[in-house]
C-alpha cells in the first residue's frame, strides 16, 4: 500500500475584485473611527420616516454595547433611543433627500459623548461616521476656561500689565518694543484702549519715548534676562505719578507690571513729616521732663523746707491755726512732688527707648516689694507668690508696673481689713486675650488680686486713664497716674492689662505679657 499523501486540490485564486472587496472591508472593520452604512425605510405614502442598519463596524457598534453583526438588519430606531426625538433622524433624513454631506462636532444626546460626526449619501444609502473628540473637545474648554479667568485676572488686576516685544534693526540693536499683549489699566493710565496698543510700536503711540529712563530698562533686561525691580517717577504724555515697576524678561521682550503708588508715595511724605515733627515734640517733652525732673522740683523742696522751719521754730507764734495752715501747705507740696515724679515716669516712658533684654520676673516682684517695705510693716498683709517667668522687658518699667499694682493693692482696703495679695501666673488663653492683642503671638497672664474695695466694672477702662480716681485724694492718697503708667508698660513690652472688680470683693488686675 502505497502512504503517499493525497494530491492538493487546486487553487483557484481570487479575483482582483475580490482582493479589493477583502481589503477594504479590513480596512473598515479595523479602522478607528466609528463607520455605518444604512438603508433608508420608507412608509406607504413614500415618505422617509427610519434608517435600518446594512453595515456596522466594530468600533460604531461597541458604542451601543452590541455585536456589529447582531446590529446588520435592525432599525437604527430600534437601536438608539430618542433617536426621533433628538433631531437626528431630521439631519440624517435632510442628508439623505437633499444629498448634501454633513459634518459638526456635537453632544451626543445619548452617548453623552462629544462626537465628530459626519454623513453623506453614498448611492442609495446613507453613510454615517463619527470620531470621538470627547476628551480633546473637554480639554479645549478647560483650556478655554483658564485661558478666560487668565484674562479676567490680567483685565482686572490692580497692576498695569504689558507684554513687549523688542524692534530691532538689522544690526540687530534694539530700536523700539510692541505691544504683543496689554490689560485694561495699563490702557487707561495712558489714555488709550487696549486694540489701539495690541500689536503696535511703542514709538508710534509715544514717539521719542526712548529718551526716557524706562527705555533702557526695557533693552537691559531683553538683553541680560535679569529680572529688575524699580520705584520711579512718571511725568510724560499726560501721565503723572510715581509708579513701583517690575521686569521681567519673556522671549525677544519683557513682561513690564507696575503699580500706581502716587497716593502711598504722597502719604509716605506726609508720614515722614508727622515723624519729623513727632521727633521735635519728642525733644520738647524730653525738655519739659528736664524742667520738671529739675527746675519744678527745687522750689517745692524750698517750699516743704520752709514749712518746716516755720513749723519747728515759730511754733509758738503760729498757734494751732498757723500749724494747721503751715501743714496743708506741706501736704499740697508733697502730692505737687508725688505728681510732677508721676508725670515724669509716664513721660520717660514715651521718649526713652531702652534695648529689651531678658528679666527675671521673680526678682522684679522682690525688688518692688522691698520698695514697699514701710508700707508691708504697716499693714502685715499676706501674699502669695507663684514662680514667675522670664521674659524679654526692661527691668526698670516692669519694677514700676508691679509697684504700682501691689501699692494699690495694699492702699486701696477697707478700714482695718488686713489685706491679702495673691500674683498668679499661668499661659494666657487665647480666647481670654484683650480684644487689641494679636492671637497668632502666646503670652503670660500675671494676675494680682487682693480683697480690697474693689470698684464697678463700668470704670474698668476709665482707671488707666491720666489723672482718672475713682476716690478722693483725702481718703486714698495717689496721683491718678499710677494705672495709665502701668497700661504704657504692657503695651510699650507688646502686651496689655485689664481689669476685673466689684465692689467689696476686691479686684484682680491681669498682665499679659508677651512669651
Amino acid at each position: 500500500m502505497s502512504f503517499l499523501p493525497a494530491p492538493a486540490p487546486p487553487l483557484h485564486p481570487m479575483s482582483v475584485a475580490d482582493v479589493s472587496t477583502e481589503l477594504l472591508r479590513a480596512i473598515v472593520e479595523h479602522t478607528a473611527s466609528a463607520n455605518s452604512l444604512w438603508q433608508p425605510v420608507f412608509d406607504e405614502q413614500g415618505d422617509l420616516v427610519d434608517f435600518r442598519y446594512v453595515f456596522i463596524n466594530p468600533a460604531a457598534a461597541n458604542y451601543l454595547n452590541r455585536h456589529n453583526e447582531d446590529l446588520v438588519g435592525e432599525l437604527v430606531s430600534d437601536i438608539v433611543t430618542q433617536f426621533k426625538e433628538s433631531g437626528q433622524f431630521a439631519i440624517f433624513a435632510n442628508v439623505y433627500v437633499s444629498n448634501t454631506p454633513f459634518r459638526r462636532e456635537m453632544l451626543h444626546p445619548v452617548l453623552h459623548r462629544w462626537l465628530d460626526i459626519s454623513a453623506s449619501r453614498v448611492g442609495n444609502y446613507l453613510l454615517m461616521s463619527f470620531y470621538d473628540v470627547h476628551d480633546i473637545h473637554m480639554a479645549a474648554e478647560r483650556t478655554k476656561a483658564q485661558t478666560e479667568l487668565l484674562q479676567n485676572v490680567v483685565d482686572h488686576s490692580p497692576s498695569g500689565m504689558m507684554l513687549l516685544e523688542a524692534v530691532r534693526d538689522s544690526t540687530n540693536e534694539i530700536i523700539d518694543f510692541k505691544y504683543l499683549v496689554t490689560n485694561e489699566l495699563n490702557a487707561k493710565v495712558t489714555g488709550h484702549s487696549v486694540d489701539e496698543m495690541t500689536g503696535k510700536a511703542i514709538s508710534s503711540l509715544f514717539p521719542g519715548y526712548q529718551s526716557l529712563d524706562l527705555f533702557p530698562v526695557l533693552v537691559d533686561v531683553t538683553n541680560t534676562g535679569k529680572t529688575f525691580q524699580n520705584t520711579f517717577v512718571y511725568n510724560s504724555y499726560g501721565v503723572n505719578g510715581t509708579f513701583d515697576g517690575y521686569y521681567m524678561k519673556q522671549g525677544d521682550g519683557v513682561l513690564f507690571t507696575f503699580v500706581n503708588v502716587t497716593r502711598l508715595a504722597e502719604q509716605q511724605k506726609q508720614l515722614e513729616t508727622m515723624n519729623r515733627d513727632l521727633a521735635r515734640s519728642n525733644e520738647s517733652l524730653q525738655q519739659f521732663a528736664y524742667v520738671a525732673s529739675h527746675d519744678l522740683q527745687e522750689p517745692l523742696r524750698k517750699v516743704q523746707s520752709f514749712g518746716k522751719m516755720l513749723a519747728d521754730q515759730f511754733n509758738t507764734q503760729l498757734g494751732p491755726t498757723g500749724i494747721d495752715l503751715v501743714n496743708r501747705m506741706q501736704s499740697s507740696a508733697q502730692r505737687m512732688s508725688a505728681l510732677i515724679h508721676d508725670l515724669l515716669n509716664y513721660a520717660r516712658l514715651s521718649t526713652e527707648k531702652e534695648p529689651l533684654k531678658l528679666v527675671k520676673l521673680d526678682l522684679i516682684v522682690q525688688d518692688a516689694l522691698a520698695d514697699l517695705d514701710l508700707c508691708i510693716q504697716e499693714t502685715r498683709p499676706t501674699i502669695q507668690i507663684d514662680p514667675m517667668p522670664v521674659v524679654m522687658g526692661s527691668a526698670v518699667q516692669l519694677r514700676q508696673l508691679f509697684q504700682n499694682l501691689l501699692s494699690n493693692a495694699l492702699k486701696f482696703q477697707p478700714v482695718g481689713n488686713t489685706p491679702m495679695v495673691a500674683i498668679r501666673c499661668q499661659p494666657a488663653d487665647p480666647a481670654n486675650l484683650p480684644a487689641d492683642l494679636p492671637t497668632d503671638k502666646t503670652y503670660w497672664q500675671i494676675d494680682v488680686q487682693d480683697n480690697g474695695i474693689g470698684f464697678s466694672q463700668q470704670y474698668a477702662d476709665r482707671i488707666f486713664e491720666v489723672f482718672q480716681r475713682l476716690h478722693g485724694k483725702n481718703k486714698y492718697t495717689g496721683t491718678g497716674v499710677g494705672l495709665a503708667i502701668c497700661r504704657r508698660v504692657a503695651e510699650t513690652h507688646g502686651g496689655d492689662i485689664s481689669v476685673t472688680s466689684e465692689p467689696g470683693k476686691g479686684s484682680t488686675f491681669s498682665v499679659f505679657l508677651p512669651k
